[in-house]
């Protein structure tokens, strides 16, 4: 079957991790309708997140998401700070135009500090795979063993046991905690009984040329007669724990680690990119193979014979050793990428421990003002993903940034905040205090 001309592919999810400028702390719904921005704040937030709001057009159709003034993380060390936010596009926004683009020019403007992808999904829209498998049969024969699939073992199916037959219509594999899912599913069914109409995705259909009616979803057969056909959809789901992209190269017939590419936004501002990182991530986690089975030994051939249709009776080949399905085919050259996870968070050392108890006593035991809130904000810094471990004596980006936090926190100028952070980590060491 012919390659499609023009690939269905596109982001369904963009969420990025990131810190408001100290210049223009706090970036809140008040602060965007200075602005001039057309805000819509919602009365609660999140379970993480105080404040929730969606900057929109002039219409009142949405462009950004904003969650930020985080509620909790101190204690459970998760990282947040007060300048912590999230940030994330309505789906509509990721069908036209370049998001990617949109997205780094609104964070560029208003001087957010980007730390990393929170949540970014790749989708691809076919109505046939590449070799002409047409994926609800596909699906059928993979759960009657036909197929097996090499890696994320754990499998969430979704279908209806009908008279007749097992009728699939969704499958995910990975779990929650995975750094990638993956999803197979038949888009056209959920976009036919979903509660909200979503014209977007309809005319990126057409103009992939998969329908030539967005609103009946229909097209037209080679003899010109409209059918519907049915469209899956392969999504995705890489989440916070992705931290790069390592090429592998074969040397001397081992993988050897080649070339280390960061997890950016700029890994995905277009459709080439797009295809080449749904490339990587199939070749990685949509990767099946064929169920073959050991050939019987010499001496029981006579019986395999009578048994040779029986499958069940053969003992399965190791998955690995049997023989790839073919389902999409891959651009000439192109070397395969794997996803590396970062490394879990740290949690604070022990030495951090037993000072932030000696802060939180001494914040207790003093009366000075200034000194209990200067102690609340080292306590705060301690707890952080990356700890300053000798306050003050971090390297200069520490530094500055805790001298940031103090001044925001108590005021003074750099040299008088410096003095004060010198006078409680020389007040610490005196045991005399305790």
């Amino acid at each position: 079957m012919a390659v499609p001309k023009v690939r269905c592919i596109h982001l369904d999810w963009l969420e990025v991790y990131c810190l408001e400028n100290s210049d223009h702390y706090p970036c809140n719904a008040e602060y965007f309708r200075k602005q001039g921005y057309n805000v819509k704040e919602r009365e609660y937030g999140t379970r993480v997140y105080k404040e929730m709001f969606t900057i929109c057009n002039d219409v009142g159709d949405p462009l950004i998401e904003i969650r930020r003034n985080p509620a909790s993380g101190n204690s459970d060390f998760q990282g947040l700070v007060p300048e912590s936010t999230h940030i994330r596009l309505p789906n509509w926004m990721l069908y036209y135009g370049s998001p990617i683009d949109f997205l780094r020019d609104f964070l560029v403007r208003h001087e957010y500090i980007f730390k990393r992808i929170y949540r970014i999904d790749i989708a691809y829209d076919f109505e046939y795979f590449d070799s002409g498998d047409q994926p609800k049969r596909f699906a059928q024969r993979y759960f009657k063993g036909v197929y097996r699939k090499i890696n994320q073992a754990e499998i969430h199916p979704h279908g209806k046991d009908r008279w007749t037959e097992f009728e699939w219509n969704s499958i995910k594999w990975g779990s929650p905690s995975s750094m990638v899912t993956t999803k197979l599913y038949d888009k056209t069914m959920e976009l036919r009984k979903g509660k909200t109409d979503k014209p977007w995705i309809k005319t990126a259909w057409m103009v992939a040329g998969l329908i030539d009616n967005p609103a009946t979803m229909a097209k037209r057969n080679s003899q010109g007669e409209w059918y519907q056909p049915e469209i899956w959809r392969v999504e995705f789901s890489m989440m916070s724990a992705a931290d790069g992209w390592i090429v592998l190269d074969w040397v001397n017939g081992k993988r050897q680690k080649k070339q280390t590419i960061p997890h950016r936004l700029n890994m995905f501002d277009s459709p080439d990119k797009l295809w080449k990182r749904f490339q990587d991530l199939a070749y990685n986690y949509f990767h099946f193979k064929v169920q073959e089975y050991k050939k019987p030994r010499a001496g029981i051939a006579a019986r395999a014979i009578g048994s040779i249709l029986d499958e069940s009776k053969l003992e399965p080949q190791r998955k690995d050793r049997c023989r790839d399905k073919i389902l999409f085919y891959w651009d000439k050259g192109h070397e395969f990428c794997r996803l590396s996870a970062a490394p879990s968070e740290s949690r604070p050392h022990k030495d951090d421990m037993a000072l932030m108890r000696k802060l939180q006593m001494y914040k207790n035991y003093h009366a000075d003002h200034d000194i209990r809130q200067a102690c609340d904000v080292l306590i705060h810094e301690i707890e952080r993903v990356e700890s300053l471990r000798f306050i003050p004596y971090g390297d200069n980006a520490e530094r500055r940034a805790l001298q940031i936090a103090l001044q925001r926190k108590i005021g003074g100028d750099e040299r008088s905040v410096m003095a004060l952070m010198e006078e409680i980590v020389q007040l610490l060491k005196n045991d005399e205090i305790w």
